[in-house]
């Protein structure tokens, strides 16, 4: 009896060193995701949630389309999560003055104190997962890791 062939490549696809790798960053990613979310529980936030109140905290967006740009969501999903942090009251919109069409967004008191205890948690969790590496190996992990963004960017 002989072995069936793969269908369409995929178990030759599965040994490449560039599938491996994919697979293997998206597995550290999902990870680190899970890890920090679980530890944002006594905050009452989720993944979705706890990132743009960093981004919003760290002054990288202050209006919808910008944090949704930043945070890589669509201005309606960014909008309806909006939506979840204003009725925990951590943050709230604010019509620009200038042109009625923007919304500004600021976080309140709630708000930065809540995103205050987020970079902690993702520094310990990014110290969990690089454990046991050397300060050498973290440099050329990160070091390879800005040489794969350079190489997306290229078109």
């Amino acid at each position: 009896m002989t072995p069936e062939p793969p269908l369409c490549g995929v178990d030759s696809l599965r040994d490449e060193p560039h599938t491996r790798a994919g697979r293997l960053l998206k597995l550290v990613f999902s990870s680190l995701v899970r890890s920090v979310d679980a530890r944002m529980q006594p905050l009452e936030l989720t993944a979705m949630q706890w990132e743009p109140l960093l981004m919003l905290s760290r002054g990288r967006a202050d209006t919808v389309a910008a944090l949704a740009r930043e945070c890589d969501m669509d201005c309606g999903a960014m909008t309806r999560m909006l939506d979840r942090l204003e009725q925990k009251q951590l943050l709230q919109r604010q019509r620009s003055d200038t042109d009625r069409r923007v919304v500004n967004l600021a976080l309140t008191d709630k708000g930065r104190e809540a995103a205050a205890a987020i970079p902690p948690v993702i520094r310990d969790e990014l110290a969990r997962h690089l454990h046991d590496f050397s300060p050498e190996e973290t440099r050329l992990l990160v070091s390879m890791l800005n040489r794969m963004l350079e190489n997306g960017a290229r078109p």
